[in-house]
């Protein structure tokens, strides 16, 4: 009869960790949601930067993109 206890802890354990990992899945995904977004809020900080950065000293689009592939 010990047998049956023992599966009966593993299919447990099993069930557990399934759902551990199910959780951290949820986790993982949102987490990562919250990056992508917080890199695009980054992104737009820094291309705003530079266009401020371009107006001020009265540089053209061509100009700069001539500077960057030197």
């Amino acid at each position: 009869m010990a047998k049956p206890r023992k599966k009966e802890s593993i299919e447990k354990k099993i069930l557990d960790v399934e759902t551990r990992v199910a959780a951290l899945k949820k986790e993982y995904e949102e987490a990562l949601s919250q990056l992508k977004d917080l890199r695009e809020q980054q992104r737009l900080v820094q291309a705003q930067r530079l266009l401020d950065a371009m107006d001020k000293k009265g540089k053209s689009f061509e100009e700069v993109l001539r500077l960057v592939n030197l």
